[in-house]
């Protein structure tokens, strides 16, 4: 049995417009140790179910499993039964398939709050409504099961320290995310409205995505676009594979930006048009071009054309098109080449393209 929803202009955490309440990410706790929904006020994390999300019926625990993929599905199922995650403020089954525009909420333990602390990062561009910033590789995103403390999200806390002070109601929305390995441009909002704007942009398709990244191989074209579907790996399920389970269409657009002397190794720069987990790692080892330093998909850490050096995984976030959510002017977010990948470039014979992001 399910539970009847109320209308778009009553669902929680909407105004009249639709719109998806504001929210402010936090770490999920890793023991079945959450109070139950009617114990006291709680801290919590809410997010709407998008539409590319939506696109065929799908479990709530399958759902939260995909969204939180450092988690097991019967950690995920226990919450639901515990009554810490709600669909529209209301309690659910793990059974529950979730649609567009229903709002998730994910019920957080006393003491779940994060501490500010310093972490290194570069502002590209800031307003009162966006932040656009350089992220640094080896550094999480969000607080996960394992990462605690160190991730961008509390360099956040300590960076926006003077504005929460004063404003106790603000709060840095997160609209998309790199991997732990991945440099470059993400973008924040810091606005409700512009949160809303931009969370739409993303998730119809209309913000446009460059990546830079070193591959092993030589490939023998100029440019190709993949049409691969990806899903979760049969074999290891921290991996995404093409036509894995439950696949779901992803497409990238990959050009040759130069090949090695010894034709051992290539600079690709890749166009993503869709935004899966691990697409663009994915779709370059389909194609026979795993990225350097990449070794859950065939990469290599250790090769003698590395010398002593061993790579991270080779993939920067290059550069960001979007509409400003405020303003509606076209932006152009670039992250310049971050120097460890200029460096192996250099040393591998492949092009220059530092300060050309």
């Amino acid at each position: 049995m399910g539970h009847s929803h109320p209308s778009n202009a009553e669902r929680m955490g909407q105004d009249a417009e639709g719109l998806p309440r504001w929210y402010k990410p936090r770490g999920l706790k890793t023991k079945f140790d959450f109070p139950k929904a009617k114990e006291g006020r709680r801290d919590r994390m809410e997010f709407p179910v998008g539409q590319r999300e939506a696109g065929k019926p799908r479990r709530l625990d399958k759902y939260l499993l995909e969204r939180f993929p450092g988690y097991s599905r019967s950690f995920l199922q226990q919450l639901i039964k515990d009554g810490s995650v709600l669909i529209d403020g209301k309690r659910t089954k793990s059974s529950w398939h979730v649609t567009q525009h229903e709002i998730v909420t994910i019920l957080l333990p006393e003491g779940a709050r994060h501490e500010a602390e310093e972490i290194p990062f570069g502002v590209l561009y800031e307003d009162p409504w966006i932040l656009a910033l350089d992220k640094p590789p080896g550094i999480i995103v969000h607080p996960a099961r394992g990462h605690k403390t160190g991730t961008l999200y509390h360099g956040l806390l300590h960076y926006f320290r003077e504005r929460r002070a004063s404003d106790p109601s603000f709060r840095v929305g997160t609209v998309h995310r790199l991997d732990e390995e991945t440099s470059g441009v993400m973008v924040y909002a810091l606005e409700k409205r512009a949160h809303s704007e931009l969370t739409r942009q993303f998730e119809n398709r209309l913000v446009r995505k460059t990546y830079l990244c070193i591959a092993h191989g030589a490939p023998g074209f100029k440019e190709i676009d993949v049409d691969a579907p990806l899903g979760v790996d049969p074999e290891c399920r921290v991996r995404v594979a093409v036509d894995g389970l439950e696949a779901r269409p992803a497409q990238t657009r990959y050009e040759v930006l130069g090949i090695s002397p010894c034709g051992g190794f290539s600079l690709l720069r890749a166009f993503p048009r869709t935004g899966r987990s691990h697409q663009i790692r994915v779709h370059a080892k389909h194609l026979g071009l795993p990225l350097v330093g990449d070794e859950l998909y065939g990469g290599l850490k250790d090769d003698a054309a590395f010398g002593e050096y061993r790579p991270r995984v080779c993939l920067h976030a290059e550069s960001l098109a979007l509409m400003h959510p405020h303003k509606g002017d076209p932006m152009l977010l670039r992250a310049p080449f971050p120097p460890d990948l200029a460096s192996l470039a250099e040393r591998l014979g492949l092009p220059n393209v530092t300060g050309n992001a």
